[in-house]
Formats: structure tokens, C-alpha cells, sequence
């Protein structure tokens, strides 16, 4: 009776490799997708931050130059954004108490294989922020 018992947990032996070749590709997917989402979401709040942050300096009185080189620098240290792209409005001189609306826009590549046929190749940032301008520089 042992040796019946013996022969057959025997023939189960490939069982467990089989399962785990039929489950396995299905959790990197997961896990790559988890991954992908992490990197969208790290995007989408570094332009909704730049966009804040150069509304701010709009409000105490940057001129667009500086606003759009502080955005600039603030998403170049997110290495996986492109195509920064900053439209201030309005633009040039600001009055006392007009708001003034800094939109920012960027890309993020899909780098997870399968994902570009529901997202595209790249998927877009894009945010605003409004504030009312606080200070306005005097003309020299």
C-alpha cells in the first residue's frame, strides 16, 4: 500500500511547474502594470506641483522668463517627462489683483510592454493652476 501511494504522488511531481508557468507571465504583467501607474502618477504630480509653483511666482510678480525656467528646472529632475511645454496668461505686464493662469503640459514615455495599445506611446500631463497676482514690479 505505501509503494501504490508512492507511485502515485509520483506522477504529480511537474504539477507545480506547470502552474506556475501558466500564472507567472500574468503577475509580471500586473506587477510591470503597478510600475507604470507609479511612474504616470510621479508625472502627473510633478507638473500639477510646477504648474502651482509658477502661478505663485506669477502672483508676486516673476516675469515669464523666470516662471517658465523654474518650471523648466523643477521638471527636469523628473527624468522621465518630455516635452515640457509652459503657457503663462496672460502674458507680459500684470495688473494688481488680475489672476494670472500658468499651464503646464509633458509626456510620459509607456515603457511597459502591451500598455502602449491602451495608452498610446506616451501619455500626456497636463495642469493649471490660477492665482491672483499680489505684487507687480515697477517698471526701471
Amino acid at each position: 500500500m505505501l509503494a501504490a501511494m508512492l507511485a502515485k504522488t509520483g506522477r504529480e511531481n511537474g504539477q507545480a511547474l506547470v502552474e506556475t508557468a501558466l500564472v507567472l507571465p500574468l503577475v509580471l504583467l500586473l506587477l510591470l502594470g503597478v510600475v507604470q501607474f507609479g511612474i504616470i502618477l510621479s508625472g502627473e504630480i510633478a507638473v500639477s506641483s510646477a504648474a502651482r509653483e509658477g502661478a505663485r511666482l506669477a502672483a508676486v510678480g516673476a516675469t515669464d522668463a523666470e516662471i517658465s525656467v523654474k518650471v523648466q528646472n523643477m521638471l527636469h529632475n523628473s527624468p522621465l517627462l518630455e516635452a515640457v511645454s509652459v503657457h503663462i496668461e496672460p502674458q507680459g505686464a500684470r495688473s494688481f489683483g488680475q489672476p494670472v493662469t500658468v499651464t503646464v503640459e509633458a509626456g510620459t514615455d509607456v515603457i511597459v510592454p502591451f500598455f502602449d495599445l491602451f495608452l498610446g506611446e506616451s501619455f500626456r500631463h497636463e495642469a493649471d493652476a490660477t492665482m491672483r497676482v499680489e505684487y507687480v514690479q515697477e517698471a526701471t
